[in-house]
């Protein structure tokens, strides 16, 4: 066999295949699946089909949108029917009227044949399995994928297909066009008419075997594989080929309906393998769709892969890598569940390069789910987990080293005993509740914000080269926990809420700067918590505007210290000698003893550089006490 050139069959092919074995009066339907309609041709009254219903001349059969059906003749002859699809036969003349769409046509040895009438082409097709399609131009095409397939048109020309050739049948019926060799590997892999049946196609066998043969020529260098797309048209002299990164799909809305409606799982690289399964078709790269009836989405577009609930490696397989290298290229890709998104085992999001800009996604309309002990690695400039509903990372990781990465809810977000890393930056938002427990967040920079609710950090840890950001409408309880900026020039910020509270206890601060603003209050609890930071001009802001409660805290290594609120409470608080110390109260007033409304309060054991702090206040050294105002 001579070098031929490869190319994949266009995106949207359906298998199908034409065909007419001894006797095609009638078949019975031995599979539905989704909108199967039998139309009858008398007086055109539309009946959904069903298994084991007769399907006979000169009836209509009609499919929809991720849809197809399978029909079994008396000779064993199958047609398989792919979405979209309107055909009808005509026993006298044997003959299939194939008005839109495709058919995979199968016939024992010796049994088929047939002729193909599309809206402007005409050809008689023998053959063993062999798909058909028609074209926007009323034509079709011809795929061989195992026996011999000969074409014979109106005028006596004939044309003659070996397994994993195609041809073209121009509107007219009367002119030969090219035969194009195409990957029997990629078609039968991706086919919805080949695998999508809970029964195996009797020629699969056959059908494999000349997968191999095809492959063993091509890593053997006898073949090559261009990696373009056949597309719709043909002349007598050439086919229109196209860049896979160039075409643009146009999706029917309904099957997107479809795919919303329908659940999938991803326990295979590719997002259209037939494992996922389908159809319906899930994968929509160059079609923007939004989440009906999402009040927390909104218009928000979506662009890449759309289920029901979606399952990520359910059984844990040990690791799942997704491939989105097809999709790599993009402006944004996204894994969407219009219910529940649930990820588990090991799930690596591979095919990304330092070049891809891509933008990546996985959306739910109501949870995402990790299970215990789930690792997720996206390693992407930007990866995004977003539910309408809550969103809980439990007892696992999710790693990103290519960039930042943003947890979103409309309910509650909880990180529970796991890690999060990302080279960049990690964000948290929350229409409700935000908890970390006994988890480790590292970034260059953490936001959580906004949060709608109470913002909750328990045995917790957060490491950021640059900055923390924590607020919440509601109030702020961080807990034995440990919250380090680069102490020579990063920043720890937490506020709370209009009438909210802070409240630090047991924890370590490493900070160049510190702000705790409050809507109520601030309670800073030391004790088993270090105040650490390095360098000139750090400095730590305390703002409330009732009270500022600090109990067992060092600042000694901070330069400049400020406190403002009605009431500012001090106990065992120590500040380093040389520093400056602002504190504001409504009087303005220096108090020891008992904490008195209005007053700035040394209650116990405040120091300024290991001695008593009343001796450094106002005129006696760096401590200013004054009024609000």
């Amino acid at each position: 066999m001579n070098k031929k050139v490869f190319a994949f069959c266009f995106t949207g092919l359906l298998a199908v295949a034409p065909g007419h074995a001894m006797d095609l009066k009638s078949s019975r339907l031995t599979q539905v699946v989704n909108d199967v309609q039998i139309i009858s041709a008398a007086d055109q009254a539309k009946k959904n089909a069903a298994v084991n219903d007769i399907f006979a001349m000169p009836d209509i059969l009609r499919t929809g949108a991720g849809s197809r059906a399978e029909l079994v003749a008396q000779d064993e002859t199958v047609t398989r029917v792919g979405a979209n699809t309107i055909f009808s036969f005509d026993a006298a003349t044997r003959t299939i009227d194939l008005k839109q769409g495709s058919l995979l046509f199968h016939s024992p040895h010796g049994k088929g044949g047939g002729t193909i009438h599309t809206g402007s082409a005409t050809a008689s097709v023998l053959g063993t399995t062999l798909i058909v399609t028609t074209t926007p131009n009323g034509g079709m095409k011809v795929l061989d994928l195992e026996g011999q397939v000969q074409v014979n048109f109106t005028n006596r020309l004939k044309q003659k297909l070996a397994p994993g050739q195609m041809t073209f049948i121009l509107p007219g019926g009367s002119e030969l066009a090219p035969v194009i060799i195409f990957r029997l590997d990629e078609l039968t892999r991706e086919s919805l008419l080949v695998h999508g049946f809970s029964q195996p196609l009797a020629s699969l066998p056959l059908i494999q075997n000349q997968v191999n043969q095809q492959v063993k020529l091509i890593k053997s260098g006898r073949a090559t594989d261009t990696g373009l797309l056949v597309g719709n048209t043909a002349t007598p002299n050439q086919v229109e080929v196209l860049d896979p990164n160039t075409v643009q799909t146009i999706v029917n809305p309904a099957n997107l309906v479809v795919a919303l409606g329908t659940d999938a799982t991803l326990t295979q690289p590719s997002l259209t393998d037939v494992s996922v399964p389908t159809p319906p078709q899930h994968a929509f790269p160059n079609e923007s769709f939004s989440l009906p009836n999402s009040h927390y989405f909104g218009n928000r577009l979506f662009t890449g892969f759309a289920a029901r609930n979606l399952f990520i490696n359910p059984q844990a397989t040990d690791p799942l890598t997704v491939d989105l290298s097809p999709y790599a290229n993009q402006a944004e890709f996204d894994l969407v569940a219009a219910d529940n998104l649930t990820l588990a085992g090991k799930v690596v999001f591979g095919g990304f390069s330092p070049q891809h800009s891509l933008y990546f996604a996985l959306i739910a309309g109501n949870e995402i789910v990790f299970a215990p002990s789930t690792s997720v690695i996206a390693n992407i400039g930007n990866f995004e987990l977003s539910a309408a509903g809550p969103l809980t990372v439990g007892s696992s990781q999710l790693l990103n080293s290519g960039g930042s990465t943003r947890f979103n809810s409309g309910s509650e977000l909880a990180v529970n005993n796991s890690f999060v890393y990302a080279a960049g930056d990690v964000g948290f938002s929350s229409v409700g509740n935000v908890t970390l427990a006994g988890s480790t967040i590292t970034a260059n920079n953490v936001t959580i914000s906004p949060v709608g609710r109470a913002l909750t950090i328990n045995a917790s840890t957060l490491n950021v080269a640059q900055s923390a950001t924590l607020s919440a409408a509601g109030a702020v309880t961080i807990n034995n926990s440990s919250l380090n900026a680069n102490p020579g020039n990063g920043q720890i910020a937490v506020s709370a809420g209009a009438h909210a509270s802070v409240n630090i206890s047991g924890t370590a601060i490493q900070a160049h700067f510190l702000t705790v603003n409050s809507g109520d209050g601030i309670l800073l609890d030391g004790n088993g918590g270090a105040l650490m930071a390095s360098g000139p001009g750090t400095t730590a802001i305390f703002t409330a505007p009732n009270l500022v409660s600090v109990k067992n805290a060092n600042f000694s290594s901070f330069g400049a210290v400020n406190m403002a609120a009605n009431t500012v409470n001090l106990t065992d608080v120590n500040f380093g000698a040389g520093s400056s110390v602002m504190l504001k109260s409504l009087l303005g007033q220096l108090n020891l003893g008992a904490s008195v409304p209005g007053d700035v309060n040394f209650i116990q054991n405040v120091t300024y550089g290991g001695n008593p702090a009343q001796n450094y206040v106002n005129n006696g050294g760096g401590i200013t006490v004054t009024t609000l105002h």
